[in-house]
């Protein structure tokens, strides 16, 4: 029998719709039901690619018995985390106060007002791993509810004040109140960033030193950043190497493009096998950074190029946008859409070329997987016996043969936010690149943002079933304000860029009203804008994750508004979240403000160029677009008269180039050439 779910939109709500569970949706009609019986509320919370939130579906939500004492003793309500991530961020907050380590599914027992008093992430149906079954959490939790409510209040007290305690920690940059000093503000707390994390990097496989790893892809950012300041070395080779192990190890889907989730070893092998949209654009910048540190190195456009490519044929939506995930089980199991046996290889190749290709992706009869099957790992080097044009030939033959595989479940839900981050990522492989299809499919995607999903300064959150629904959160507005500045720097046609460029200053100022608490003491970025009675704690932005930081984002934005556009209130904003949030020990939390250490980079370091109309622009209008410095950007018609000013063309008529830093301008250059080596 189908429950409360039955008509919602979100993919992984859906999933749990014939549950024998009474679940609800997120809203006020559920705590209001748990007041009214005086139960407590159970709030699970997942995602529709997560391997071990459909394990926990199995074992226990779809479970008869163990749905009977869930309806009996609670209030069940389930949330997708991508739709509302404010409402994921205060249970997973609340998760680790409690001296948890963070995951999913989210399992949260609340009082009926929504605060939680204990959280955990997957329960077992019966006692393993160190922890207790999941139908005994369910008995103990509402025999406590029921008889030791004091104690409860407590601990719901408790966690509550270690909420507001993670944010002043957070703040105390700030915490004197006033304004913090930008003379502060030096590319030392970059260059100290990048030396501890090249310290604590893998010196053999590269990435963040043990197992699991993950792309991390804000902080290996700061490592591509810090190798161009003095004393780069370092982090330039831990940049790299992190990079040929996430592109060469199973991390990677070498038959059909894009990156994993993340890798369950140290050697970037097996992957868990989800494939997230916001991985793809974030790992497509990194592969434009690789290329500006290493571009002799063919490997960083091949995988731009084919994870573009799996963009466009896996993750596209007929209205435009793309979609947010690639599940990692396929008939039950995880990984199996992926893996390869010796035989698969035999009977799709032939045996002549199975035994070439499996001894150049490390297939062999042992296996490297479950079951003896192995996950593709490019293992021979490039430059060995193996011809390079034949493997791709082959790998083009195996994603034939995969195709008639079952596929893994697709998330079709589109989210700006992450819409955004690909628009951003996709552009920076075109600029890096000169792959025209990256900058088509960016163009797609920003015209159907618009479209669909922006009401005048407005963003929605969410398109599915065919309509725009939710609120954007701060991430969504800010990723999408970025992407659009961006945009307005990759089209030719002139109107179209000041429009992309007005969208994105709308979305700035509709994001700094909503989001921004701007009064006495420190400045604050929050996640949803105040009001919502649901929420027990209002979230702030504050570190990155497998996302970059939505308030680091924003800083990035107002950064580029006030230099090219000349908004001193922006400008202003952006310097002060710097000076406040970077006044601390910047180089020991490298990890969690390294986003805005990039901003940072851009802050100090930002190359602003302006082209002249005449002979040769479009050549010099090209080699600023492709210049792989992460710091340089285009003002074109859109910016403010004054940085336009005194800017004009040659005597002859010929177009001229200024590369600017603050009010410092370089000597005018007219030859492409001249232009790049002054950006390199």
């Amino acid at each position: 029998m189908a429950n409360r779910l039955r008509g919602e939109t979100s993919p992984y709500l859906k999933q749990h719709a014939e549950n024998p569970v009474d679940w609800w949706p997120w809203g006020p009609e559920a705590f209001a039901e748990a007041a009214r019986l005086g139960k407590p509320v159970f709030v699970s919370i997942g995602y529709a690619a997560c391997h071990w939130c459909h394990v926990m579906a199995h074992e226990s939500f779809e479970d008869a018995e163990t749905a009977a004492v869930m309806n009996a003793r609670f209030i069940n309500v389930k949330v997708d985390r991508e739709e509302r991530p404010e409402v994921d961020a205060i249970y997973m907050s609340a998760l680790q106060v409690q001296g948890e380590g963070g995951g999913w599914p989210l399992s949260a027992f609340c009082l009926p007002d929504g605060r939680p008093f204990y959280l955990g992430t997957y329960f077992p149906p019966t006692p393993r791993f160190g922890r207790p079954s999941f139908r005994d959490m369910l008995r103990l939790i509402g025999e406590a509810f029921d008889t030791r409510r004091a104690e409860i209040e407590e601990n719901a007290e408790g966690l509550l004040d270690g909420l507001g305690r993670v944010d002043a920690h957070y703040r105390k940059g700030a915490a004197s109140g006033g304004a913090a000093p930008t003379a502060n503000l030096t590319a030392s707390l970059l260059v100290a960033a990048g030396r501890k994390l090249a310290e604590r990097c893998d010196p053999r496989y590269g990435g963040l030193a043990g197992a699991p790893k993950f792309p991390s892809c804000s902080t290996l950012d700061v490592l591509a950043r810090a190798a161009r300041q003095s004393f780069g070395a370092e982090a330039r080779a831990a940049f790299l190497r992190w990079c040929g192990g996430m592109v060469d190890g199973g991390l990677y889907d070498h038959v059909g493009g894009g990156f994993a989730r993340y890798s369950v070893d140290e050697r970037w092998l097996v992957p868990h096998f989800e494939k997230m949209l916001y991985d793809q654009a974030q790992l497509l910048a990194m592969l434009a950074r690789a290329q500006g540190l290493a571009p002799e190195d063919p490997r960083w456009r091949e995988r731009a190029s084919e994870t573009v490519a799996f963009l466009e044929r896996e993750l596209s939506d007929a209205a435009g946008g793309l979609w947010s995930s690639l599940d990692a089980d396929s008939e039950g199991e995880e990984g199996k859409f992926y893996v390869w046996t010796p035989a698969e290889l035999h009977a799709a190749l032939g045996a002549r070329d199975a035994i070439v290709f499996g001894a150049a992706y490390g297939v062999t009869e042992a296996g490297t997987f479950e079951h003896g099957a192995s996950v593709l790992a490019r293992v021979a080097p490039r430059g060995s016996r193996f011809e390079e044009e034949d493997l791709a030939r082959m790998r083009a033959r195996l994603l034939d043969a995969r195709g008639r595989r079952v596929r893994p479940g697709t998330d079709d839900k589109v989210l700006a936010g992450w819409n955004g981050l690909a628009i951003s990522g996709l552009l920076a492989a075109w600029r890096a690149f000169g792959h025209e299809p990256a900058r088509a499919l960016a163009v797609r995607v920003a015209a159907f943002v618009r479209q669909a999903l922006v009401r005048g300064g407005e963003l929605a959150r969410i398109w599915g079933g065919g309509e725009a629904r939710l609120p954007g959160t701060l991430e969504d507005y800010a990723y999408c304000a970025l992407a659009f500045l961006d945009l307005a720097e990759a089209l030719d046609d002139a109107a179209a860029a000041e429009e992309a460029w007005a969208l994105g200053r709308a979305l700035v100022e509709t994001l700094r009203a909503r989001f921004v608490e701007d009064a006495a003491g420190p400045l604050v970025f929050y996640l949803a804008p105040a009001g919502d009675a649901l929420l027990v704690h209002r979230p702030e932005s504050h570190h990155d994750s497998a996302l970059p930081s939505g308030a680091a984002v924003a800083v990035e934005a107002l950064l580029r508004l006030g230099l090219v556009g000349e908004d001193e209130g922006a400008l202003s904003l952006a310097e002060r979240y710097l000076a406040e949030r970077l006044s601390g020990d910047a180089e020991a939390a490298a990890v969690t403000t390294s986003r805005l250490l990039g901003a940072l980079d851009f802050y100090l370091h930002h190359q602003l160029v302006v082209v002249s109309a005449g002979e040769g622009a479009v050549a010099l209008v090209a080699a600023a677009r492709g210049a792989t410095s992460p710091t340089v950007c285009l003002a074109g018609p859109w910016a403010a008269p004054s940085v336009l000013a005194g800017k004009g063309p040659r005597a002859d008529g010929a177009a001229q180039a200024y590369v600017c830093r603050g009010a410092t301008c370089s000597a005018p250059v007219a030859d492409a050439a001249a232009l790049r080596a002054l950006l390199g």
